[in-house]
């Protein structure tokens, strides 16, 4: 069967809906406008399956297509939300619409050409240094198709255009303060080229439907005539024919595009298998949204305490993002889904996941994932757990920066879940920070090492559960253990990174690493009040002599000049130099410090012995590092 694009975008959410076991919408802008630019060349795009749901039982999910779609994970502003937005499809009620057809093979290529035609895309743009909630970093952007743009004509009576078909989405003014949307002229070395950004869902009505030929036409001539550039009479007319060849080739093999589509008629198990065989076999959806999918064909329809995943797994993101806005990048759907099936002893594995049983493992996860906490709120230990795992990490001064893998968390999760006494306390933040040392150094941590150790947290567990996080045992257990070559590695490579945002306290997982191993420098500190300290200062660098032409100057960065302090006692010393600090304490205090911090004998910390300081205590770190923990000298 054939119908053309737009007698299929016409029908989406009137006539043709999406199954729970559908992935979510995932394509990006980029993707979305080489669909466009593949229609309008008339290449193969796949075909489309639908699903005659007149031959299925009743229990099925129902969701709509997208029209406002949210790219990317994480908080999103009130504004954003207000305009309907959303970044999961939204469930309706098998009852409340007339669903002909539920979509089970094509969703990305439909919702994109629903969104591209229909709808829009709302995108953050405030990077690392920004916050997703605040909405100066959002703009909403429309799909546009530049009507000067023409593989036909290079050039309009000699103004250079793009020649060639061009699709973008352009920034609307509905979030920033200007429009992108219009003509455009850009500046190049030899001439400019002109472009006019139209936005394409000006051919269509708000369902999708062709609007009225004459109508668009008239605007289109309108954006012409008012095009603010200089241009003769012939000019003009020239921009006008190109301008009209681009809208007759969008009719044409755009809105006209001849979509392959077959229909199936099958129970609601047999199309389970047939979505299972189309993914599996073709471009097959990640892990994670596997899963999902098989979560969202079993959760609606349990007897008792029926939920939907997407919607909990949005709720999840945005109640944890809130909490721990330093890890907001972090908390994906992904990420969540791991969680979830570490509590099942499995892992993300597309092996894994394709064998996954709604009897069995989907039951179980499911099982897990509802569990009330201690309040009776359902999910509640679930989000509470990650909640804790986040909060452990985040009172010693970690980020994504400066941590192995964010698998970590996923690991403190299922401690926290399967040990609900265990507490956020000063032991199980020290277990962490040792754990998260010893990581880095081994280079611990992959995704096999991460779902073994997972294993081994039940397996290991005691009757009567954990207290503390069991880092060392977890470690023995895969028999990984440091050597001095691990250690050498590790002191050699680490540096402090002066570009970290303000508030890191790790700047470098090697930094994190070493420092929380040489444990007996903060031992007897409150560990959420560990600060890392330049023992030379920064602000000192340019008065320190340099050893040699060919030494590369001052490392002030690296990891023998840096020490643990208290944050107090950190702001006190501010950029006093060391052997004056040393000398406004106590002389006990004083030794303590040195002693401690593996500070060389016989040195005066004065600028000129700044080299000679940290290569003589960046020895001693080894030394004290492998005498503790590398096998060789624990071994006969």
């Amino acid at each position: 069967m054939m119908e053309t694009l737009e007698d299929f975008v016409s029908k989406l959410n009137e006539r043709a809906f999406l199954p729970g076991l559908q992935r979510e919408f995932v394509w990006d802008e980029e993707q979305i406008a080489m669909l466009f630019d593949s229609f309008i060349r008339g290449y193969p795009v796949g075909q489309v399956t639908l699903w005659d749901v007149d031959s299925a039982e009743d229990n099925f999910t129902t969701y709509e297509f997208i029209r406002k779609y949210i790219d990317g994970d994480g908080r999103v502003p009130r504004r954003v939300r207000d305009r309907d937005a959303r970044r999961y499809n939204k469930r309706v009620a098998v009852e409340d619409i007339i669903c002909d057809y539920l979509v089970i093979d094509g969703q990305q290529r439909l919702n994109s050409a629903y969104v591209g035609l229909c709808g829009s895309l709302f995108t953050y743009s405030g990077g690392s240094a920004g916050s997703r909630a605040d909405e100066r970093f959002w703009s909403e952007k429309v799909l546009c198709i530049n009507l000067l743009g023409s593989p036909e004509y290079r050039d309009a009576d000699g103004l250079r255009l793009a020649g060639d078909y061009e699709f973008e989405f352009r920034a609307t003014d509905s979030l920033d303060p200007e429009s992108e949307i219009g003509y455009e002229r850009t500046l190049t070395s030899d001439s400019d080229v002109h472009r006019l950004w139209f936005p394409v869902h000006e051919f269509v009505t708000e369902n999708g439907a062709e609007r009225e030929t004459s109508t668009v036409d008239h605007e289109v001539e309108q954006q012409i005539e008012n095009l603010e550039l200089s241009a003769t009479g012939p000019q003009r007319r020239a921009l006008h024919r190109v301008a009209q060849r681009v809208v007759t080739k969008f009719r044409q093999n755009v809105l006209g595009y001849e979509l392959p589509s077959t229909t199936v008629k099958y129970s609601s198990q047999e199309v389970h298998t047939i979505f299972s065989r189309i993914n599996l076999a073709g471009e097959s959806p990640q892990p994670y949204q596997y899963t999902q999918s098989l979560l969202a064909t079993y959760c609606p329809y349990t007897e008792e305490d029926a939920f939907h995943p997407r919607e909990k797994l949005k709720s999840h993101i945005e109640t944890l993002s809130d909490r721990h806005p330093d890890f907001e990048t972090e908390i994906t759907r992904q990420f969540l889904t791991r969680c979830l099936v570490y509590l099942i002893n499995e892992d993300l594995l597309q092996t894994s996941v394709e064998a996954f049983s709604k009897d069995e493992e989907v039951k179980d996860m499911r099982n897990k994932w509802i569990a009330p906490d201690d309040m009776g709120n359902p999910h509640g230990r679930f989000e509470t757990a990650i909640d804790r795992g986040f909060q452990t990490v985040g009172n010693v001064g970690l980020t994504p920066k400066s941590m192995p893998s964010i698998l970590l968390v996923a690991l403190l999760a299922k401690f926290y879940y399967e040990n609900p006494d265990a507490e956020v306390n000063e032991a199980n933040e020290r277990a962490a920070f040792r754990f998260v040392a010893k990581s880095q150094l081994l280079n611990a941590l992959t995704g096999s090492q991460a779902r073994s150790m997972a294993q081994s947290l039940s397996d290991l567990r005691p009757e009567d559960g954990f207290e503390t996080f069991p880092g060392d045992q977890l470690l023995d257990d895969m028999d990984l253990h440091l050597t001095a070559e691990h250690v050498d590695k590790a002191v050699e490579n680490a540096r402090y990174d002066n570009g970290a945002s303000e508030g890191d306290t790790f700047t470098h997982k090697g930094v994190a690493a070493i420092l929380a191993l040489l444990d007996e420098g903060h031992a007897d500190l409150d560990i959420e009040r560990l600060s890392v300290d330049h023992i030379y200062p920064q602000a000192c660098a340019d008065d320190i002599p340099t050893v040699g032409p060919d030494s590369g100057g001052v490392k002030i960065h690296r990891i023998g000049n840096l020490q643990l302090l208290d944050a107090a006692e950190n702001r006190r010393k501010g950029n006093t130099l060391p052997e004056e600090w040393l000398s406004g304490l106590g002389e006990a205090e004083a030794d303590h410090y040195r002693t401690v911090n593996r500070y060389p004998e016989g040195i005066t910390l004065t600028l000129e012995n700044y080299q000679e300081f940290v290569e003589r205590r960046e020895v001693a770190m080894k030394e004290a590092l492998k005498e503790k923990y590398a096998v060789s000298a624990v071994e006969p």
